[in-house]
Parts: C-alpha cells; sequence; structure tokens
C-alpha cells in the first residue's frame, strides 16, 4: 500500500480505510480531499515549486542518459551530482537537485539511496573542489540609504520606493516579507508602527511576529513618516502596501514581487552613482543587522527583529564590518 504523500494520495487514503463500498469511499472523499490539502501544505510554496523543477531537470537528465530515475541507484546520482558540479553549478543548488530527488522518492514511496556512502564521497569531493563560501551581497549602510533617498524619483513611485526601503532597512525586513505586508498589517502609534509579520522563512507555521519600527531623528529619513506618507498619498486603506505602478500613475491591486524590491534597490543605486553588482533585495536586513551591531545593539535584541535563530547568521555580518577596526596589515609601515 502507497504512503501519504504517493502520487495519488487521495487513493493511497481512502484504500488505507478499507472502505469496501462505493458509497463509503464516496462519503470519505471530502475528508480525504482535506487531508490531501494540508499534506500539500506541509512544505513551502518555493520549496515545492524548486523541488518540482530539479526533479524535472533530473528526469530528463536520466532518459538522456538511459538511466533509471526512479528508484534512482547511488551509482545514478552520484553521477548526477557530478554532472551538474561538471556544468558549473553552485554547492547550494546541486544540495537543493539532490534534495529534490530524495523528496520525489519519498512522495512515490520509492526505495531511495539518501545517505549512501558513495553519493556522501561525491558531494565532499564537490564541496572541496567548488568551495562553500557564500557570494554574499553588500550591505546598505545608513550613509547609502541616504544617497538612495536623495536619488529617488517624486510622485508615487519615488513614495513608495522610500517607504520601502526605509521600512526594510528599518525592520531589517527580507524582501518576501516586504511584499508580502497589508495595511491591515501595519498599526501606527505612537512610538512608531508595529509591524505584523504573518509568515517568514523561519516560520513556515505561519506562527507569526511583530517588529517595532521606532521614528527616526530626521524626518528625511524616518520610515515611519515615509510609510505614513506613501499611505496617505496613495489612498490605500486595505490590501497590499507596496504595489507596482504604471508609467500612468496607475495602482496595481496587486503586491510587488520579491524580485521587484531588488529592481528598486538597484535602479535607485545606480541613479545615484552606486555600484550595483553586489547589491540585491537582501542588502536592506544586511544592512540593518551590519549597522544595528555597529551602533551597540545586542546580537540577541537584534535577532527580536529580524527572526533569526542563529547566532553565526548576526555574526557573519559583524565579522565583516570587523575586518577594518584593527587590520594587522595597518602596521606593517608599507
Amino acid at each position: 500500500m502507497e504512503q501519504l504523500g504517493s502520487s495519488n494520495p487521495t487513493a493511497s487514503l481512502v484504500e488505507s480505510t478499507d472502505a469496501a463500498s462505493p458509497a463509503r469511499v464516496e462519503r470519505l472523499k471530502p475528508l480525504v480531499e482535506s487531508a490531501v490539502g494540508y499534506m500539500e501544505e506541509a512544505q513551502a510554496l518555493g520549496t515545492r515549486a524548486a523541488y518540482k523543477k530539479h526533479w524535472a531537470i533530473f528526469e530528463r537528465w536520466c532518459v538522456e542518459h538511459g538511466l533509471c530515475c526512479l528508484p534512482a541507484t547511488p551509482e545514478i546520482v552520484a553521477m548526477y551530482v557530478a554532472s551538474r558540479a561538471d556544468c558549473g553549478w553552485k554547492v547550494a543548488t546541486i544540495q537543493l537537485a539532490l534534495s529534490a530527488v530524495w523528496d520525489h522518492h519519498d512522495q512515490e514511496s520509492a526505495p531511495s539511496a539518501r545517505g549512501d556512502a558513495t553519493i556522501k564521497r561525491t558531494m565532499k569531493g564537490i564541496r572541496r573542489r567548488l568551495g562553500r563560501a557564500q557570494n554574499t551581497k553588500d550591505p546598505l549602510r545608513t550613509d547609502d540609504m541616504r544617497r538612495l533617498l536623495q536619488a529617488t524619483s517624486t510622485g508615487l513611485i519615488g513614495a513608495r520606493d522610500r517607504a520601502l526601503l526605509l521600512l526594510g532597512f528599518a525592520g531589517g525586513f527580507r524582501r518576501s516579507e516586504l511584499v508580502a505586508l497589508n495595511v491591515a498589517d501595519l498599526a501606527f502609534v505612537k512610538e512608531g508602527i508595529v509591524v505584523a509579520v504573518r509568515r517568514s522563512k523561519t516560520d513556515q507555521e505561519g506562527q507569526g511576529m511583530e517588529k517595532a519600527v521606532t521614528y527616526g531623528s530626521d524626518p528625511s529619513s524616518c520610515a515611519v513618516r515615509a510609510v505614513r506618507d506613501w499611505l496617505e498619498l496613495s489612498g490605500l486603506a486595505e490590501g497590499a502596501v507596496f504595489r507596482p505602478i504604471d508609467r500612468h500613475g496607475n495602482i496595481a491591486a496587486k503586491p510587488l514581487t520579491d524580485f521587484a524590491v531588488a529592481t528598486v534597490i538597484k535602479r535607485t543605486a545606480k541613479k545615484a552613482g552606486m555600484a550595483t553588482p553586489k547589491l540585491s533585495g537582501h542588502s536592506l536586513r544586511a544592512g540593518f543587522v551590519t549597522e544595528a551591531a555597529h551602533g551597540g545593539a545586542d546580537y540577541i535584541d537584534i535577532m527580536k527583529v529580524t527572526g533569526q535563530v542563529k547566532f553565526d547568521t548576526v555574526l557573519k555580518y559583524d565579522r565583516r564590518r570587523k575586518l577594518w577596526e584593527k587590520p594587522a596589515s595597518a602596521k606593517l609601515g608599507l
């Protein structure tokens, strides 16, 4: 009998009830469909899409080489990940592809080679040859933010971009969290804004968290004022906070995509005369951590805002900043 999560979970669930009569099967169908729906929610939408994409690539590769993809032997999987490394894939992408293979085997209740020594040795060799260093993006510092703000345009697009940049920076937001915000998630209080984050990368079960964004001392770079000005100018009272705007000033009903956050940053940075290759949507969040640590904020307090669960993630940004505090090379007398 198939396990939950197979290619036909509805059939396997009905079968597991030992329902003999068609009438009973029909009666159980709504319960089965409900259970299947919850099973599909076990993984984030982005994860499911990535796994589907990578399984399709693996399946196509197997067909091209006359190999069996399900179940895939350790030798087949080892050859596949090696071929991905030879194609120039990064270690993180290869690991994602490997996870997709294991996930599909689980979904099909097929025996998998997960944990096999051959695959482990192959991946270890790939990591040693390609390295595991991440292609880190530059954080936006406070001075950088001031340059960006001066380069924003006037009108609706400028108001939206200033609110997006300042709120993302002051609240240490992930780009996905920013574009998911609704007007109802913002509570303006005397101290600033309380922002309700309904779901995030490290909170896939949707327990939610609140972020406190205080008024800035300079009105021109205050996130609270920028968000309030954007909402007043746009007239938005419900739905997505940050939305596309066409060249005629029409505001869309749908939210911005998370990729649009990086577009706003790079477009504005280019206008400000700043280098853009190592800037991304993550630069706002990285900048918050870097500047907060530089200003003396406790790591625990930083993590309360970012929602990060590992100290190493915060320390990574602070270590980059401290490289230039007392560099030993400055003592060489050169």
